[in-house]
């Protein structure tokens, strides 16, 4: 799987499956929030282009400059079809300076977190996950969401001119 940015392997100590995947599990992101190296500087409810999650923004600093890292979870995956709750996945963030220059409390933030953990819950013990889900799941493992977006798409133009052929 090639990146097109270098990922950052220090100073937050990923670890080998973590750096692979781009993700981290819920324990290790509260751990993350926890450490006194970690600053937050963003956490709120927002979209992209899988769905609605939890995003956090959060700094650490290393000899040369800070590497800033935008983790999203606790949310639902449309492409996947499945809710998010026992894993983060992140990406590299460009810091801002205005986003530098106002931390926010990581009590705080981990209070959002358990609450949306708790809005979610009741919806996230659903198997809501198709075939169709997790087709998309395994090629995302294999390439990344963006790429397996577009495999979707590629397929699905695939599927369209084979079933027309038996109509």
């Amino acid at each position: 799987m090639s990146k097109e940015q270098p990922q950052p392997t220090e100073p937050f100590s990923f670890t080998e499956e973590e750096k692979l995947w781009d993700r981290v599990s819920d324990q290790r992101f509260r751990q993350l929030l926890d450490n006194d190296q970690t600053t937050v500087h963003r956490a709120e409810l927002s979209t992209n282009s899988y769905g609605e999650f939890l995003f956090v923004t959060v700094i650490r600093s290393n000899q040369e400059k800070p590497e800033v890292l935008t983790f999203y979870g606790m949310g639902y995956h449309e492409y996947r079809e499945c809710w998010i709750t026992n894993s983060w996945f992140w990406y590299q963030t460009n810091p801002f300076p205005a986003q530098m220059d106002h931390p926010m409390n990581r009590d705080e933030v981990q209070e959002m977190c358990q609450a949306r953990q708790e809005e979610i819950a009741p919806y996230a013990t659903e198997d809501t996950q198709t075939k169709r889900g997790r087709l998309f799941e395994m090629l995302a493992d294999l390439t990344d969401d963006d790429g397996a977006i577009a495999e979707m798409e590629d397929l699905s133009d695939l599927w369209d001119d084979l079933t027309d052929n038996f109509e």
